[in-house]
């Protein structure tokens, strides 16, 4: 064999692997660190929302209302709506158990509302009490649900915990959810905040399918 003939069939050779490279080994290195640039700038935006969203959870969940005028407990705090999530992000750059839990807060939480609705229209003047134990129930396991999500993807994309918090939310949840159980002669399970709650001890009330791991 000649060298023209070797340093053709060598040129071809590196032709070849150049576009076998091109088309089949760098678009799935090339996807794979899209996905994950996509997946942390997601893990960001939504963190945001839903840290906003379980302040707000506890606003609601504390709030046990003021005399009106007429002697009627009326609430202090306007419910949150439903989280919404920005638009601009790719929701298949990440797990799909993680992505299915953040996409159906929102309907939970649709759930939830018209639970507390129902309620208002069955409670007793004039302190309500049904409403407002309905309604802290409710927010308070929405709230530990965002809770726990951001908790997840801060963990999985190394985001920092929120600087600056005046109060602690959580807690607060956490002792509204105790604080009914107990009214209502319910056995918390010793592991209270270290477990998930299984349906069959889910508290008393809850009308969706809300999975919370009470941390």
């Amino acid at each position: 064999m000649n060298d023209t003939l070797l340093a053709s069939l060598i040129s071809a050779a590196s032709g070849i692997l150049g576009v076998v490279i091109a088309s089949v080994i760098v678009p799935p290195i090339r996807e794979h660190f899209s996905r994950g640039r996509d997946a942390r700038y997601l893990a960001i935006r939504v963190v945001c929302v839903l840290d906003r969203y379980v302040e707000d959870c506890a606003s609601t969940a504390i709030d046990s209302g003021r005399s009106n005028q007429e002697g009627a407990q009326e609430s202090q705090v306007t419910a949150p709506p439903p989280p919404a999530y920005p638009t601009d992000i790719n929701w298949r750059s990440i797990d799909h158990s993680v992505m299915y839990k953040l996409l159906a807060l929102p309907a939970a939480a649709d759930r939830a509302a018209n639970y507390v609705a129902s309620a208002s229209e069955n409670a007793d003047p004039p302190d309500y009490s049904e409403f407002f134990e309905a309604r802290s129930h409710q927010y308070s396991l929405l709230g530990l649900q965002a809770h726990n999500l951001t908790v997840t993807l801060r963990q999985e994309y190394e985001i920092p915990e929120l600087e600056n918090r005046v109060w602690d939310p959580v807690s607060h949840m956490k002792e509204q959810l105790q604080e009914i159980a107990a009214k209502t002669e319910q056995v918390l399970p010793l592991d209270f905040f270290q477990m998930a709650i299984p349906p069959s001890q889910k508290l008393k009330t809850l009308p969706c399918d809300l999975y919370v791991e009470l941390r």
